[in-house]
């Protein structure tokens, strides 16, 4: 009997549990916010899907004094966004199934307080501690490189490259430190997620966003941002160096159809780069230069835009005198080839061999000529 009586309480005990665990579960969130200086208005809560394109959540009337209410549920943290109607930007965060609290100024919604996220707080943190440290020593390297060369007019002696290399080794190695152990202290918060995917995947090695892949739990490997990591990752096993690299085709400026099979049988660098790109717009020279030396002895480039505004496409190569086929679709970041390549940034480039194969990515600077020297020496 007093066995019965002991399960049937632990019975009780374990159903009043799971009823616990399913009404917190069932609970959604509630933001409650206030934009000063606003008086009226539509408040919208946005999110991205996974296939990248933007949804409404909920929707709000902004009352007389600046505040307003939006709710709903998650199925885990996900990233939303507060704006105004007719605005692009608004206040960016990590939302959970919580009461949150948001406040801003009309004119800089994106500068949004928002408190009582628990998810986005770790986020957060990332880029208000460990990001904000790398960005003090990386602006004073910045600023020296700029001056030395004159933004860019003027080569380095030796001496003057030697010191600037290891400046930026030493940089490159205290961010990789700060952003590994805030990873490692994170692996089972989304957080830990989210700074892979803004931190490694654009910016480190296939390598890297593997290895940290592996040290995320499975539960957060589960989750939409480990979904995105473990698609990154196949998909730099599809564009790997060694790899047949994928077909693509694009109309070039006069509408003409230009595949990347029209190069087999020469090296072709295709170049993802845009008008709008500063990065791009400084290394183009630097890819003009390669075209210049190589072209003759089986060199080609393809410029592929991430562009959306025709006028400005054209004015940029003819500006920098990019004398080699460029396509573009004019989706900008949708750019159909981008996506299937996992651009996540500009400039990026693979240069393709005579097989087709991928030989290298991501080739900028001296590296690109060095090369190009090493490939065409031997042939």
């Amino acid at each position: 009997m007093k066995s019965t009586i002991l399960k049937s309480g632990l019975s009780a005990l374990a159903l009043m549990t799971v009823l616990s665990s399913c009404s917190k579960k069932e609970e959604g969130f509630t933001i409650n916010g206030k934009i000063a200086g606003l008086d009226k208005g539509t408040v919208y809560l946005e999110n991205t899907d996974e296939k990248g394109n933007k949804k409404i959540a909920d929707s709000a009337q902004i009352q007389k004094d600046g505040t307003f209410t939006l709710s709903g549920k998650v199925s885990e943290p996900l990233l939303h966004t507060i704006k105004l109607k007719g605005e692009e930007y608004g206040a960016y965060f990590l939302l959970s199934n919580e009461d949150i609290k948001v406040e801003a100024k009309k004119d800089s919604i994106y500068k949004a307080k928002v408190t009582g996220a628990t998810q986005n707080d770790i986020y957060r943190s990332y880029y208000d501690n460990e990001f904000k440290k790398i960005q003090n020593i990386a602006g004073p390297v910045y600023k020296l490189s700029d001056s030395l060369t004159q933004n860019g007019k003027v080569k380095l002696t030796a001496d003057q490259q030697a010191a600037m290399d290891k400046k930026w080794k030493d940089l490159q190695t205290f961010a990789d430190d700060l952003t590994d152990k805030f990873i490692r202290k994170n692996k089972d918060k989304i957080a830990g997620a989210l700074v892979i995917n803004d931190r490694i995947v654009s910016y480190g090695t296939p390598e890297q966003v593997k290895m940290y892949y592996g040290v995320l739990t499975p539960e957060v490997q589960k989750s939409v941002y480990g979904k995105q990591l473990k698609e990154a990752i196949d998909l730099n096993d599809k564009t790997a160096v060694g790899v047949v690299a994928p077909e693509f085709s694009q109309t070039d400026v006069n509408g003409k159809v230009v595949k990347l099979s029209d190069y087999k049988g020469k090296y072709v660098l295709v170049d993802f780069w845009a008008s709008w790109c500063g990065p791009c717009r400084k290394e183009n020279p630097n890819v003009v230069v390669a075209y210049k030396t190589y072209h003759d002895k089986g060199f080609d480039v393809l410029g592929v835009s991430l562009d959306d505004k025709k006028n400005l496409w054209e004015k940029a190569i003819e500006k920098d005198g990019l004398t080699w086929t460029h396509v573009s679709d004019l989706k900008g970041w949708k750019n159909e080839a981008a996506v299937l390549y996992g651009v996540k940034m500009v400039p990026t480039n693979y240069l393709i061999g005579p097989d087709g194969k991928i030989v290298a990515k991501n080739l900028r600077e001296a590296e690109l000529q060095s090369k190009l020297k090493e490939i065409f020496s031997k042939s």
